[in-house]
């Protein structure tokens, strides 16, 4: 997770003095500090089953997706991934978004297959 934020650029600072806010989301909760404001608020979970229960808990009222703007309350952005939870505050759109992209993209992808165009070999002129 921190590997896939400092590869997008966010600098991400492991905060071992902070505790989650989010007591109530349960799994192995870390805070880490991203640029000079936001905080990422992390819980990990053995499976997402687990996540899916915890995410279950929460007040939906609170946040909004990485892809819906913030209100005027400034919610904080919730991010689903697999078996992680995240809660990022920031009220910078463009941060919010790269934060989302970071942690949810899948594994590596193969390469798609390379379609050479038929040969012309041996064809009459």
């Amino acid at each position: 997770m921190l590997y896939r934020l400092e590869r997008a650029g966010l600098a991400p600072r492991l905060d071992s003095t902070a505790k989650p806010r989010e007591a109530a989301l349960g799994g192995t909760g870390l805070v880490v500090k991203i640029g000079l404001t936001a905080l990422l608020e992390v819980h990990l979970y053995p499976d997402s089953a687990a996540r899916a229960a915890a995410v279950r808990a929460l007040d939906p009222s609170q946040f909004v997706s990485a892809a819906q703007p913030q209100t005027i309350k400034r919610e904080r952005t919730l991010i689903e991934s697999v078996n992680l939870v995240a809660l990022l505050t920031s009220i910078n759109d463009h941060q919010r978004e790269r934060v989302s992209d970071a942690l949810t993209a899948g594994p590596p992808q193969a390469p798609a297959p390379v379609v050479l165009p038929p040969s012309r070999a041996g064809t009459p002129r």
